[in-house]
């Protein structure tokens, strides 16, 4: 049976999640608010975007939020993830900014919440507390490693133009 992956948050980590899991097999669902967010053009098959946070999560094995680094942001976006979500439903967070213990913080299940960053090398940082549950932990382990050998390549971050210096008088 195909596993079933819900993305909330379409930008560029979202969309490079939702690429990894894709091409791991797992069924896609995706939502961002934002209908500029793209995050996954050229996805056919087991793959959705959907309205509504609730439509995006049901029946979902994995949550994986990708939101901008604003911790209330996350924690609602968390509690109502897992509001809707199956109750065993693991909820990842991808954040470099907040640890662990402030994404479980809010969470309704925080046994099941934990906190995922993209490693230097290109694959996934687990970061759990003493209130992961095992299964949570073992299942992440599983999962990530199964991602990071996926070969794919993250979209290039556009350009930044070059910083103008003031001249000196």
């Amino acid at each position: 049976m195909t596993r079933k992956v819900a993305v909330l948050g379409l930008g560029t980590r979202g969309g490079d999640i939702a690429r990894a899991f894709h091409a791991s097999g797992w069924a896609v669902s995706g939502f961002d608010p934002d209908p500029i967010a793209t995050g996954v053009p050229g996805l056919k098959r087991d793959w959705s975007r959907e309205t509504t946070i609730s439509g995006t999560v049901r029946g979902a094995d994995w949550v994986v939020i990708c939101l901008p680094e604003r911790l209330e942001l996350m924690r609602k976006v968390i509690q109502r993830a897992q509001g809707e979500a199956p109750r065993e439903a693991t909820i990842a967070v991808v954040t470099t900014d907040f640890d662990v213990d402030a994404v479980q913080g809010c969470a309704l299940r925080p046994a099941k919440v934990l906190r995922v960053d993209q490693g230097a090398d290109g694959g996934y940082v687990i970061d759990v507390s003493s209130k992961t549950d095992a299964s949570a932990k073992s299942d992440a382990t599983i999962v990530l490693s199964q991602l990071a050998a996926q070969e794919f390549t993250p979209k290039a971050q556009p350009p930044q133009p070059p910083e103008e210096k003031a001249e000196s008088a």
